[in-house]
């Protein structure tokens, strides 16, 4: 008898461990976009890196499987009055597992890229175009954090 119960304790454990629950992997993903930045006024026109989160956050939205992440942080900006030079937004990720994990910070990098590009093509600038001596478009980094 003492061995049917061991057995069938074991067995439970072992099913237990097999639930997807047991193998899930999370993590928080930086997404930072740079761009020129200045002042409202005076430099009218110019890209947002600010913009482009917004626009890479909506894209997470949509593109994105429900409960599969949850932004944590969206900020960037100097002060009232200005065009951001700089945005952020961490994202933390929850998968069933490594594979999932890593199909979901493809999407995170490519609504980054999406982003960066449809604020890009709203101020019609392009790679290697300058202002005031600086790249004039957005960029942006994913990593880990």
């Amino acid at each position: 008898m003492k061995k049917t119960i061991g057995w069938l304790a074991c067995c439970a454990g072992l099913a237990l461990a097999s639930l997807p629950a047991f193998a899930q992997q999370t993590g928080t993903l930086l997404v930072e976009f740079q761009g020129p930045g200045g002042h409202s006024s005076n430099n009218y026109g110019r890209t947002s890196a600010l913009h482009a989160a917004g626009r890479a956050a909506i894209l997470l939205q949509t593109g994105m499987p429900a409960g599969s992440y949850v932004i944590t942080n969206l900020t960037g900006g100097n002060s009232v009055n200005s065009i951001a030079s700089d945005g952020l937004i961490e994202v933390q990720l929850t998968a069933a597992d490594a594979t999932a994990y890593a199909a979901l910070v493809t999407k995170v990098t490519s609504a980054a890229k999406g982003g960066a590009d449809a604020e890009n093509a709203f101020r019609n600038v392009k790679a290697g175009d300058l202002t005031a001596g600086a790249p004039a478009n957005i960029r942006y980094t994913v990593t880990p954090k």
